[in-house]
Order: structure tokens, then sequence, then C-alpha cells
């Protein structure tokens, strides 16, 4: 039986003869487990980062070179009809479901846990205010002097040597009122629902982002053929059809390499 390591030499040799410049475990891969980067003259390169299992650095290899196919068949990336001239909602449902079930779930649910207590929050400093000035308005803007005006912008700082932040606003600053306070910390509410829109937004993109599709179908229609198809037999069959139909040797070649 072909060992995990002879799979990564083969693809790694094979990328190589074909442009492919691939680093595996000598970086970050920019945050990711991979990432593929395309360049002027024909240019590619792939990272995988340091610290993956052998299964680990096979899998994303794969997903990696799905990019380096997609690109080399449509560098625009954003369209999938070289493979899929078909795309219908009945694939876009099926390779969802295939990313879906990639990404971890408890990922995804504690961010939207995270907004939900966040927005509570909101509610109850909104009430704190309100209820001594009827009129607030979200959008107000209040000025208070220095370093306490640094707290509007910022949950801790540093300043003249001591810290200040929104977790100890009442014991640093005793005279402040709870309309006040509740403001502050209304500020640093604000902040931090801005982050986790900020990355539901992200985790939206990547789950509907073509390539990403594509890229995790390939893991499993290479590496777990049975719940390819299992989760998704109609996005498989035609796939496999596809392959055999526009002659496309890079991924006839990838499941050669993988023998």
């Amino acid at each position: 039986m072909v060992s995990e390591r002879d799979r990564i030499e083969k693809i790694v040799d094979y990328l190589n003869s074909q442009g492919v410049f691939v680093n595996i475990s000598k970086n970050k891969a920019r945050g990711h487990k991979g990432f593929f980067k395309f360049g002027n003259n024909s240019l590619y390169r792939i990272d995988i980062a340091k610290g993956l299992t052998g299964f680990e650095i096979l899998k994303t290899l794969v997903h990696e070179f799905a990019h380096f196919i997609h690109f080399k068949n449509s560098n625009d990336l954003n369209f999938l009809d070289f493979i899929f001239p078909e795309f219908d909602e009945k694939i876009e449902n099926e390779l969802l479901e295939i990313t879906v079930n990639a990404i971890p779930k408890d990922f995804a649910s504690s961010i939207y846990e995270q907004k939900n207590i966040l927005e509570k929050e909101k509610f109850e400093l909104l009430n704190i205010i309100k209820s001594k000035n009827p009129k607030f308005k979200i959008s107000d803007v209040r000025f208070y002097p220095e370093p306490l005006s640094y707290l509007l912008k910022y949950d801790r700082v540093v300043y003249n040597g001591k810290i200040l932040s929104i977790e100890n606003l009442e014991k640093t600053y005793k005279n402040l009122s709870n309309e006040d306070v509740a403001f502050f910390k209304l500020k640093s509410c604000q902040r931090k629902l801005k982050k986790i829109t900020s990355k539901i937004s992200k985790l939206n993109k990547y789950y509907n982002n073509k390539s990403e599709l594509l890229a995790r179908f390939c893991e499993l229609y290479y590496l777990d053929e049975d719940l390819v198809k299992k989760i998704a037999p109609n996005t498989y069959r035609i796939f496999d059809r596809n392959i055999k139909e526009f002659n496309i040797e890079e991924f006839k070649k990838l499941k050669e390499l993988l023998k």
C-alpha cells in the first residue's frame, strides 16, 4: 500500500513539473493550512503550513491542487463552467453541504453565540442610558477628557504607565455616573460586534466562494469517495462524467498520483 509520504512526494514532483513551487512546513501559509498563490509569467506557489499531520498535508495538497486546476481553466476563479457547465442549485447545495461538513460546527456556532450575547448586552446598555436620557440615539457623540476619551476607541490603553480598561472603569473613575459607564461599555460592545460581523461575513464569503467549493469537493472526491457519494451523489456523478467528457488531464492525473 502506497504511504501518505509517497503520495505527497508524487504530487509535489508533478506540481513542480507544472511550474508550481511547493513549500511544505516552512511557513504559516498566511494563517491557513494551505495557500495557493499565482503570479505573473505563469509563476505559481503552494504553501503548506507547519504542524500538520501527514494526512492533513496530503488533504491540503489536494485542496490547493484543485485551486491550481481551477486557475488554469478559469483564471478569475469565479466560475466552474469548465467542469460544471450545467451548474445549478442542486450542485451548489451539495457543494455547500460539503463545505459546511468540513467546517467544525462548534466554530461557526460559537461565533453566532458570541454575537447573540453581545446583542443582548447592547440592548441592556441602551436601556440603562435611555432610562436617564430617553432621547438618546446610538449614534450620539459624547466628549470626555484624556485619558478617559481613549476608552471610547479602545478597550484597553496604557497611559503614563497605568493600564486603563473598560473592565476596571468603575474602579478607576468612581465619579462616573451609571449612564456614562454604560455609554463606554456600549462603545466597547459596538466594536466587538463589528469584529464579529466581519468574521461572519468572511465565513459566509468562504462558504459561497466557487473555488473553495470546488477544492472542498475535491478533498472528498479523491480521499473519501464513500463520504462524497453520501453527501453529494449528484455532483459526484456529474464531476466524474465531465472529467472524462472534457478530458481534463489534471483531474485525471491527480487520481493517478493518489493510487
